[in-house]
């Protein structure tokens, strides 16, 4: 195999593997996103009748949390 052949087929993978990576982040991102939706949904359902709903949440990959003060 050449130089240029082996070149080229590292950039190739190199950019399989990054483009794997950043969808499994996307995915990722997605399915939290759909979660922390359906756990604030249920916070308001659960807790219409009170005052003030704080709704909490400590980092980007953290669910969210729903207290009532």
């Amino acid at each position: 195999m050449n130089k240029n052949k082996l070149h080229t087929m590292i950039v190739f993978l190199g950019s399989v593997a990054i483009l794997t990576i950043g969808g499994l982040v996307l995915n990722q991102i997605y399915n939290n996103h759909q979660s922390n939706n359906l756990i604030i949904e249920k916070c308001f359902n659960h807790f219409n009748k009170e005052g003030e709903i704080v709704i909490k949440k400590d980092g980007f990959w953290s669910p969210v949390a729903c207290e009532s003060k």
